[in-house]
């Protein structure tokens, strides 16, 4: 007796697709970012777990002065000593993690939402619109980012908030520019006249067909400037313009253990350092991977 068409498509046949679609997406993004772009990727997932759950894993409280131990060396109750105040650093580091990402992390934000919106409505709309962009873009590069930021705490005083908006409104002339050359050139593509032809409107066409094609080059560009932003904060925070003391930051970090340096004691400024220097590797790394064409294994 023949099976019905019902009882001829199990269950399991069925339940194979999802499984099958999975595998497919990991084998691309693996391919897409190789061996570094892995290790990178997953360097950054342990120090945002880290960052997230720093109180729980502190192994001591890293706002506890003890001046009987300050500068002490590597031991069982203190892994890489401790800072001027007696402080225990590599609880400072684990803590220092927090705002060290989340900082960029709104810098990215602040500047991919409104570099973005700007590039898609300045190559959408082109003519007058788009020299007016251009030109307030140009005179946005004109400012560094250290310059704005003495700027913002003249105005809302020293803090992490004011490095923040200082920065992210210079960064966002450099993801407008890179978002606008890609938006003007899936402008004039087919599948947007089509839209056009369909009699759907511009705001429709660009959230639902542009955005999602300009994607992949906005998230690599954010990726890439997470780790210029974490640069440039920790440089506010060593100037005393970002995160203020006692509040454990890497870059505060550096500038608190110069003292250290001259007494033979430099393991809190190296190691904030060395935290700095493997993240923004990791995430320009990863940045790369995935502005890299499709099948580039490094």
């Amino acid at each position: 007796m023949s099976a019905s068409p019902l009882t001829a498509a199990s269950p399991r046949g069925a339940g194979v697709v999802l499984p099958q679609r999975v595998r497919g997406a990991a084998r691309a993004i693996v391919a897409r970012l190789g061996v570094s772009g892995i290790a990178a990727a997953l360097l950054l997932v342990f120090l945002t777990v880290v960052a997230v759950f720093a109180p729980d894993i502190r192994p001591q409280d890293p706002d506890l002065v003890q001046l009987g131990s300050t500068f002490a060396g590597p031991s069982s109750a203190h892994w890489l000593g401790t800072d001027q105040s007696g402080r225990d650093v590599f609880s400072r580091l684990i803590v220092g993690a927090r705002p060290a990402l989340l900082g960029p992390l709104l810098v990215v934000v602040l500047a991919t939402v409104i570099g973005s919106i700007l590039a898609i409505a300045s190559a959408w709309a082109g003519g007058i619109i788009d020299g007016i962009v251009g030109r307030t873009l140009d005179l946005l590069f004109a400012f560094p980012a250290i310059l704005l930021a003495i700027l913002a705490v003249a105005v809302l005083g020293a803090s992490l908030l004011a490095a923040v908006i200082a920065v992210g409104i210079a960064y966002i002339p450099y993801v407008a520019r890179v978002v606008r050359s890609e938006a003007v050139r899936q402008r004039t593509l087919p599948y947007i006249a089509a839209c056009e032809a369909q009699g759907q409107s511009p705001a429709r066409i660009c959230a639902r067909h542009l955005l999602p094609n300009l994607l992949p080059l906005i998230i690599a560009q954010a990726t890439v400037s997470f780790g210029y932003a974490m640069i440039d904060l920790s440089a506010l925070s060593f100037l005393g313009f970002g995160v203020q003391a006692p509040a454990a930051d890497w870059g505060e970090m550096v500038a608190a253990g110069e003292p250290g340096i001259l007494l033979h004691a430099p393991v809190e400024s190296i190691s904030a350092s060395f935290m700095i220097v493997i993240t923004v590797l990791a995430f320009t790394v990863l940045g790369e991977r995935l502005g890299a064409p499709a099948g580039r294994r490094v």
